[in-house]
């Protein structure tokens, strides 16, 4: 925390300072703060408005932000947007959480500790694995090369997006083409540990109707650390094999096309594939936190916009094997997944409008192409399993005065397991105190979708006597949201936003131990999903503010304080059910996280940027530290860390540049996750081509 305040300091004296050595060149103050940070917002309400007039707590990243400050991963992008969470597991493998409620129950393997709780989209169609929850950030099929934006809306949103956008959702909108004639872009950079990024997009825009645009990306990285966590020693130390040498091997290409019908009427096209494999905590074994995971997927997405008429279909087939090189019990299984939702934005006057909504999503998961019983080999699930819901949601929008706006919506998601129907809603006002202030109220609850594990497990092994149980009647996770907001413009130059929270949470499941029950053997150890007493309150409070003090110097903080308590926390269990139910305080969100974005244009040609990102110390908790008897190994407290990166960038040209990038420079060499690689410095070099 003192690094992180001594940072801020630092960069209180350069604002004061470097406005003034660039004054010396041309008139810096030419542009307001209004024409350099007067952003609009899509993802709040579904329709483009001010950022600063949002009703919900938002942000926006632009994809010029993105590369001055160097970030080679879109989850690595997150970093530098206010209230996220985002630790690195190996080199280029993240994960990302929105305000926190990390692992509740306080025991389980990667995938309990994994986020499950927020909506990630791309254009608004979901990317979400439907068998755990979450996403796999490194089976997303786009990349740097392909985003316009990042914008991301905190608290319970499933009145807009629908379920699994619980605490939140992040959605990535990539890149249009403005003018007619072709576009090429390219960024390729190779750096230390072996690492090297890039990728390539070439569009064309026939004429004022079509455009298409094709695009692809890679990663290449290797880890940064020599020694795998053991759990036999309770350190890290050599593996047996090479096989954990490579984090990340990722590719993807996407086809993008859009048509305007007619001045009102708009149709797109976007379809791609993507391949992945990394290393990463997810799956429990006998040796170390480590898996080896495979993500292949190809998807087609359909949409329209006609007068305010607005509809969306999407297809996704994949292949995930999240244990590579498993014998027994196989995670490998085919999937496909439909989305589709169609909307209208009946405008009744130019103060008051509805939007109804009605949503289909179904997600079908089969393994029988990899499960042979008679070879010994079984899976986690028994042949095709499906979850689906169908929904039906209204939101309305209207000005009550000219200083008053209130924004509220329901949705209803009826899903087929469990066979039961759930209502999230919101509600958000926002007052215009004057033009340089606003307040926000807004009171959410939004749950989580239904996902195949935790519905359809069902492993069987006689020879050892074990069996594991999934069930279909499991209430979904919620969490209930009240927040308080201010904005206001302090001058011209400077924008400050503050924002107070608190959310409640229930309704988590794990894997419980109990009786066994017919057809499995009475004396075998028997275990089953089961909702569990665990209920959170999260209290936060969220700073952040935007300084430009003219066209070549801005200045973006923002910091998360926290405080996660957690009432009726298993520390056991027996077949006899849960024992020592305590309460306690959820130390596995940090108490504080946050950094800032520093950008100064030095010259017409050269740019530095400075973006360090901070997170306080935590204690992370799984079944190795808990129900194998080891609850105090220091593998689970994770210290504070401030990771300083940097980038320069050179302009050789209108359509050149050239850069340098460091990535935790102060080289700490620590780990961030449970087990997980302890990452260190990376340096690299790159060029980037806009022709």
């Amino acid at each position: 925390m003192k690094k992180l305040l001594l940072s801020f300091k630092i960069v209180a004296l350069m604002a004061l300072a470097l406005p003034s050595l660039a004054q010396e060149g041309e008139d810096l103050f030419e542009l307001s703060l209004e024409e350099l940070m007067d952003i609009d917002i899509y993802s709040v309400s579904k329709k483009a408005e001010s950022l600063f007039e949002a009703p919900l707590s938002s942000s926006t990243l632009t994809k010029e932000e993105i590369y001055n400050a160097g970030a080679t991963s879109i989850p690595e992008a997150l970093r530098l947007m206010p209230g996220l969470i985002v630790r690195e597991m190996t080199n280029g493998s993240y994960d990302v959480h929105l305000r926190g409620f990390d692992n509740i129950n306080r025991y389980g393997d990667g995938t309990s500790s994994a986020n499950q709780i927020t909506l990630v989209m791309i254009d608004g169609r979901p990317v979400f694995n439907y068998n755990l929850g979450g996403t796999n950030w490194e089976a997303l099929p786009v990349d740097l090369i392909d985003v316009e934006r990042i914008e991301v809306v905190r608290g319970p949103s499933a009145p807009l997006y629908g379920p699994n956008a619980v605490a939140g959702v992040i959605n990535i909108i990539t890149k249009n083409i403005d003018q007619e004639g072709a576009v090429v872009n390219t960024n390729i950079a190779a750096g230390t540990d072996n690492t090297t990024v890039g990728g390539l997009r070439l569009g064309y825009k026939f004429n004022e109707k079509l455009s298409a645009q094709v695009s692809g990306n890679f990663q290449l990285r290797d880890r940064q650390d020599n020694e795998v966590f053991l759990y036999g020693i309770d350190n890290y130390g050599t593996p047996t094999s090479d096989e954990f040498e490579t984090a990340v091997d990722r590719k993807g290409v996407n086809l993008m096309l859009d048509y305007a019908v007619a001045e009102d009427f708009n149709i797109g096209l976007q379809t791609g594939l993507q391949r992945a494999e990394v290393v990463k905590p997810f799956s429990q074994n006998n040796t170390t936190p480590f898996s080896i995971s495979i993500y292949e997927s190809e998807y087609v997405n359909l949409t329209f916009n006609k007068s305010g008429l607005a509809g969306r279909f999407s297809y996704t087939t994949g292949f995930d094997n999240l244990n590579k090189g498993g014998q027994q019990v196989l995670l490998q299984y085919d999937y496909s997944i439909i989305d589709a939702n169609l909307e209208y934005n009946w405008n009744i006057s130019d103060k008051f409008s509805l939007r109804p909504g009605f949503s289909y999503q179904s997600a079908a998961y089969n393994n029988e192409d990899y499960v042979d019983i008679t070879q010994g080999t079984i899976g986690v699930f028994q042949g095709e399993q499906t979850v689906e819901n169908i929904a039906g949601s209204l939101m309305a929008d209207i000005e009550l005065t000219e200083k008053l706006r209130l924004v509220a919506g329901g949705r209803v998601d009826k899903f087929n397991s469990p066979d039961e129907a759930y209502f999230s809603y919101q509600f958000a006002a926002t007052y215009d105190i004057n033009d340089a202030n606003l307040i926000r109220v807004v009171v959410s609850k939004s749950n989580s979708g239904s996902f195949i594990g935790p519905n359809f497990l069902d492993v069987q092994l006689p020879a050892a006597n074990l069996y594991y149980q999934g069930d279909q009647t499991l209430d979904l996770f919620q969490i209930q949201m009240y927040e308080l907001g201010y904005r206001t413009k302090l001058s011209s130059k400077f924008e400050l936003n503050v924002e107070l929270f608190r959310q409640e949470a229930k309704n988590t499941n794990a894997l419980v131990a109990e009786f066994p029950q017919a057809p499995y053997i009475l004396g075998g150890d028997y275990f089953v999903y089961q909702n569990m007493p665990a209920e959170s309150v999260q209290n936060g409070l969220t700073i952040s503010a935007n300084y430009v003090a003219n066209t070549k110097f801005q200045l973006k903080p923002f910091l998360t304080f926290q405080k996660t308590e957690t009432d009726n926390v298993a520390s056991s269990q027996t077949f006899l059910g849960l024992d020592n139910l305590s309460n306690v305080e959820n130390d596995q969100t940090p108490s504080v996280y946050g950094g800032f974005y520093l950008n100064y244009k030095a010259t017409d040609k050269l740019t530095v940027n400075l973006n360090p990102y901070y997170t306080g110390e935590q204690n992370q908790y799984s079944f190795y530290n808990s129900a194998l008897g080891n609850p105090a190994t220091t593998v689970g407290e994770i210290d504070s860390r401030l990771i300083l990166n940097a980038k320069v960038n050179y302009k050789l040209s209108n359509k050149f540049d050239i850069y340098v990038n460091g990535r935790n420079l102060l080289n700490q060499e620590k780990s961030e996750f449970l087990g997980t690689d302890r990452t260190s410095m990376m340096l690299m070099a790159g060029l980037r081509a806009n022709l």
